[in-house]
This record gives C-alpha cells, structure tokens and sequence, in this order.
C-alpha cells in the first residue's frame, strides 16, 4: 500500500491537532504501524492522549518537517 504523504501546505490546512493514521502519513508510515509506534513511544513527534483518542498538534508535525510555526513577525502563517 503506498502512503500518500500531504504536502507542507496541506499540513498547515490541517486542523490544530490530527489523529495518529494523518500524522503518520507526513512521515510516509501506514496506519497499523503509525498506531504500533505511538503506543510504544516511539512516534516520530509527541502524541498527545485525549481521553482514548490519540493525537498529535499540527505545530510539533511542522517543526518535524522543518517548517516554522510563526512568520517572522511572531504571527502565524
């Protein structure tokens, strides 16, 4: 199965937090293992646990990806 990996617009159209499959796809991994490497720890970004929800903030997904988070005035994109 190919992963379709969002491109940094896309990431940034993302709504403030994602659940663990969507993150996955920003770093090219496939739901089971997306949800494999976030119960053991070992998600490429903080995963946050929201009741039984698990999800990751748009933020710490484009800093992964080298992306600022606010424009150089201090605002956000």
């Amino acid at each position: 199965m190919n992963v379709t990996v969002p491109t940094v617009d896309e990431v940034w159209a993302f709504p403030v937090t994602v659940d663990v499959p969507t993150a996955g796809r920003c770093f090219g991994i496939g739901r089971d293992l997306s949800y494999d490497l976030a119960r053991q720890g070992a998600f490429p970004v903080p995963v946050l646990r929201l009741g039984r929800r698990l999800v990751v903030t748009r933020a710490a997904l484009l800093r992964a990806l080298g992306e600022a988070t606010e424009a150089p005035d201090g605002g956000a994109r």
